[in-house]
């Protein structure tokens, strides 16, 4: 039990360090490696079929939960609805827009 529970942090961590420097193309590349590492572990420890697949499919939503919750924390300052409201563009706004006089 102590291997799944390893696997898992371990897949949560790939998928912080996934969401702090890639794009989510990567999880593309990431995700079958994850889950085929995690398979030749869980079969070295004699996991049975059922508990195997299980503890696999738990690393794969664990690193995918992980990628969008760093991404989203690396991203939510650049995202912020006071912007629109006020009026004034913001860091991303257009600067070369002309101001309506009448």
């Amino acid at each position: 039990m102590t291997i799944a529970i390893v696997l898992i942090v371990a897949s949560a961590l790939v998928g912080v360090a996934t969401g702090r420097f890639f794009r989510i193309w990567a999880l593309v590349v990431f995700s079958p490696v994850i889950a085929i590492v995690a398979a030749i572990v869980l079969r070295a420890y004699d996991f049975g079929m059922v508990g195997g697949v299980t503890v696999v499919a738990i690393c794969l939503a664990a690193s995918q939960l992980a990628y969008l919750a760093a991404s989203y924390l690396l991203h939510a300052r650049a995202v912020s609805p006071h912007d629109e409201v006020d009026g004034n563009p913001g860091e991303i706004g257009q600067q070369k827009v002309r101001r309506q006089h009448k």
